[in-house]
């Protein structure tokens, strides 16, 4: 894993990496209108979930939504969400720090592998360098993130 130092932001080879962001609603368009602000609910765990596993997003929202309704808890708390990343082999990781110690804004997240990253309230998802979500958060921290065990 490579993280950058977000004042150079260059790798060991001299190239400069970024994250891309790639705008996407985790497959919520195959099942739900998406197409103006009204549309957006707030369902970062689910699109994050299903753009890190690969599951569908219909699936990860009932599973969630199950887990939640037999806890007495919301889909999108921690205690709900970790435990079923943990169920599908993921493992959670304590936030990344460049040099210096700081948190590594998602601009700057490793480009190779899949992350499921929390920031400040928000669940996101990296994959080989690409953020995929609704929105454009690579300028926030990641806090504690989840991978596949093994990677």
């Amino acid at each position: 894993m490579v993280f950058t130092d977000s004042l150079f932001n260059i790798r060991i080879t001299g190239k400069l990496i970024m994250v891309t962001y790639t705008k996407s609603h985790g497959g919520r368009e195959n099942y739900y209108p998406v197409n103006h602000k009204k549309d957006l609910v707030h369902d970062c765990t689910i699109r994050a979930i299903a753009h890190g596993t690969g599951q569908d997003y219909m699936v990860v929202y009932n599973e969630l939504f199950e887990r939640a309704q037999n806890i007495g808890d919301l889909p999108n708390a921690r205690k709900t969400y970790e435990p079923y990343l943990i169920e599908l082999g993921w493992q959670k990781h304590s936030p990344a720090k460049n040099a210096r110690g700081k948190k590594i804004r998602l601009k700057n997240w490793d480009t190779e592998g899949t992350y499921v990253i929390l920031t400040s309230r928000h669940l996101t998802c990296i994959k080989d360098g690409v953020l995929l979500d609704n929105w454009d958060c690579r300028a926030w921290c990641g806090n504690s993130y989840y991978t596949p065990k093994g990677k």
